[in-house]
This record gives structure tokens, C-alpha cells and sequence, in this order.
């Protein structure tokens, strides 16, 4: 699958950077946020699992350390030029890279976890499917049925390891709203080290940022307070 990733550097390093992500790869060392994901395990039993807690989806045993990427260049270039933009870190940088299916995992912090755990099943239902395709809904029903806090957050611990999630969610052609002003049609965490071999292309781009407006917004689809 192909990945974009943008960050934003101080100037004065960001043709060092280029130059070291296009003979090394991406390793722990770019961008400003340090992250983990971990694989939950056995999907199948753990989602039927009656007192599914966060503790039997994050073992402690399994973490991977990773890089935050989109599976669209646009979302990728809203991070280099706007989000991650600060005055220190000026300087926009574009990656584009390959991964396998199986080390991607949806970045869920700024968007899904919320709708798993505050989500309005009316409301919400329908755009999950469209953004995370069908197989979203099985643990989003599940998370929706409990009051515990803990089990909604397991299953979607769970629904961001799926494979046919993974997929559909790099496919979508929505532009979501998340917390923290975040605007993307796809997130994902990918795990390190990505390869040299594996890298397509680096670039600072100039290209203006193409997202246009959201179609949702994550405050739209959870319950009223």
C-alpha cells in the first residue's frame, strides 16, 4: 500500500533531512511526535470476548514503534504546510513511501476513538461505513451496546488492526474533522523502520494545500450532552 507523510523542519536542516530519509528510510528520528501501536492479537476471539478490557488489547507485549502517514498526498500535505507548521519548523516535507498492509494500523486518536466512545449511533453509523467501510460496524455495534468505557475503547483497539478496515479506510474519499483542528480523509500509523528501498519520493513541496471542506465532522456524530 502507498503512504504519504508530511512534517514540517526547521529550514536549515530540511535538505539534510531529505537527503537522509532518501538513503535510510524513516527510522524514529523525523518529525516531533514519538508513537507506538500495538496488535491486539486474535481478533476474532477478543471481539466476542464478554469483558473486553483495554488490558487484553494492549498487552504490553507487542509494541511497534511508528510514524503517523495518510493514504492520500493531499491529507499528507495539509499536515507539511499547515497542521505541523510552527515558527521554528517552516519548512514543509512530503514523503511518499510503500508498506505492507499488515504494518498499517488507523491512527484512531483524533477521530474514531471519539466515536467509539461518545459516537451517537443514529448519527454516526452510517458515516463510520462510508470512511471505515462495512467491517467497522461490527465493532462499533459491540462498543455502542456496553456503557463500559473501557470495552468501547477495546474494540476499537481491535477495529484499527482489521484488515478489510485498513483497507477501506485508505480508499475513503471523505475529508473528516477531528479533534485538535485535524483535517484528513485517512490516518494511519505505519511501523518503523520503513526501509530505503521503500521509499518512492521526498520533496519540500510548494503545492497549495488541496483538501476542500470536511463532508463530516467528528462533534456531528456524537450524542448530545
Amino acid at each position: 500500500m502507498k503512504f504519504f507523510r508530511g512534517i514540517a523542519v526547521p529550514g536549515d536542516k530540511a535538505m539534510s533531512i531529505v537527503s537522509n530519509i532518501r538513503s535510510n528510510g524513516l527510522a524514529s528520528s523525523e518529525g516531533t511526535w514519538k508513537m507506538v501501536h500495538e496488535h491486539p492479537g486474535d481478533l476474532a476471539a477478543l471481539h466476542v470476548k464478554p469483558d473486553l478490557t483495554v488490558t487484553d488489547t494492549r498487552p504490553g507485549t507487542r509494541q511497534l514503534s511508528v510514524v503517523c502517514a495518510c493514504g492520500d498526498k493531499a491529507g499528507a500535505l495539509y499536515y507539511a504546510h499547515s497542521h505541523n507548521r510552527t515558527a521554528k519548523n517552516d519548512t514543509p516535507i512530503l514523503m511518499e513511501f510503500l508498506a505492507e498492509p499488515s504494518n498499517s494500523a488507523i491512527d484512531g486518536k483524533d477521530f474514531l476513538y471519539t466515536a467509539f466512545q461518545l459516537g451517537d449511533p443514529e448519527r454516526a453509523r452510517l458515516f463510520l461505513e462510508r470512511c471505515f467501510g462495512s467491517a467497522i460496524l461490527k465493532y462499533a455495534d459491540r462498543a455502542w451496546s456496553s456503557e463500559d468505557q473501557s470495552y468501547r475503547i477495546a474494540q476499537c483497539d481491535l477495529a484499527i488492526h482489521d484488515p478489510d478496515v485498513v483497507q477501506a479506510h485508505h480508499a475513503n474519499q471523505l475529508v473528516l474533522a477531528g479533534r485538535y483542528r485535524t483535517v484528513f480523509r485517512s490516518a494511519f500509523t505505519i511501523a518503523l523502520p520503513v526501509g530505503p528501498a521503500a521509499i518512492i519520493d521526498v520533496l519540500t513541496p510548494t503545492e497549495p494545500i488541496l483538501l476542500p471542506h470536511p463532508d463530516v465532522r467528528l462533534r456531528e456524530i456524537l450524542l448530545d450532552k
